[in-house]
């Protein structure tokens, strides 16, 4: 169509219409300069993941720098809803990318495509990225009733000589450094010797969780009942272990205990991974974009 109203200019005299022309063709030949800038001198790497199980979505961390501002940059991969944002304030930036879990184990982040329509929408620029980003699927958490779930008779469990706040255990001579609240001044009173109070804590009664409970179920279905139970006892604060076939957990309680034993359910009977896999963060520049993307 340029091509014509140049042509047209030309054949009847018209400056208007050659001025039409030109500018057309200058603004075509702008913005391919600014579509490719767009994405020239971005660096992507891969951020923090967030672990999740079978059935939701995992949100896998992108890393987003440069020292200059960019605009209208889109990020997704085939079968992945895409994100759109800005670095014109923020240089550095963390964008996470959320995908579908549909098994446990290792979730491999797909090869994404950036790309830019950046400023008017007549061109586009793209890129296809490779990073080497995985996120943890754990199994989905099926609730039911644990057949051999380990009940203490008073729900106090052992009791703890010289350690614990519960209950008085009785008195013993003064040690430099005793708390003075712990010092007995009544019997200081009547015998004019120092001694300090002392008391007895109880500790919670370890319990198991084995996968012997639910024999007769698939791997699946096992692993899913004992990941509920995972997490009902993490939620109540209880000391648990957790035993598989060929691997063991110690019991313990708290959030890192929590990711160990969450950590065996999703990689149980999976290869092991490389250990180079995750060496190094990967890292995409996108300053060489116009060898892949184009116009």
């Amino acid at each position: 169509m340029t091509l014509a109203l140049f042509i047209g200019g030309i054949n009847y005299g018209n400056g208007l219409i050659l001025l039409v022309a030109l500018f057309l063709v200058s603004l075509f030949m702008s913005s391919i300069l600014l579509t490719y800038a767009n994405l020239a001198g971005l660096r992507l790497s891969r951020g923090s993941n967030q672990p999740g199980f079978v059935g939701q979505q995992v949100a896998f961390g992108l890393l987003l720098e440069s020292e200059r501002e960019h605009e209208s940059i889109a990020i997704g991969a085939p079968g992945v809803a895409g994100v759109k944002l800005d670095l014109i304030e923020q240089r550095r930036q963390q964008q996470p990318l959320l995908l579908d879990a549909k098994q446990r184990g290792r979730l491999q982040l797909p090869r994404l495509k950036i790309e830019s329509r950046y400023p008017l929408g007549l061109l586009r620029a793209w890129s296809w990225l490779e990073l080497d980003s995985r996120a943890l699927v754990y199994p989905k958490p099926i609730a039911e009733p644990y057949p051999q779930r380990l009940e203490s008779g008073s729900g106090r469990g052992q009791r703890l000589s010289h350690e614990g706040s519960d209950d008085f255990d009785g008195l013993r001579p003064y040690q430099g450094g005793d708390n003075p609240r712990q010092i007995a001044w009544k019997n200081y009173a009547r015998d004019g010797r120092l001694h300090s109070k002392r008391f007895a804590g109880y500790q919670q009664q370890a319990r198991w969780l084995e996968w012997e409970a639910y024999s007769g179920m698939g791997v699946e279905a096992r692993l899913s009942r004992l990941c509920h139970w995972v997490i009902q006892y993490h939620q109540q604060g209880l000391r648990f272990g957790l035993r598989l076939p060929g691997a063991e957990v110690a019991p313990g309680q708290g959030d890192l205990h929590l990711q160990r034993c969450l950590s065996l359910l999703a990689l149980y009977g999976l290869s092991p991974e490389p250990a180079t896999a995750l060496a190094e963060d990967s890292v995409a520049d996108l300053s060489a974009v116009a060898a892949e993307g184009r116009g």
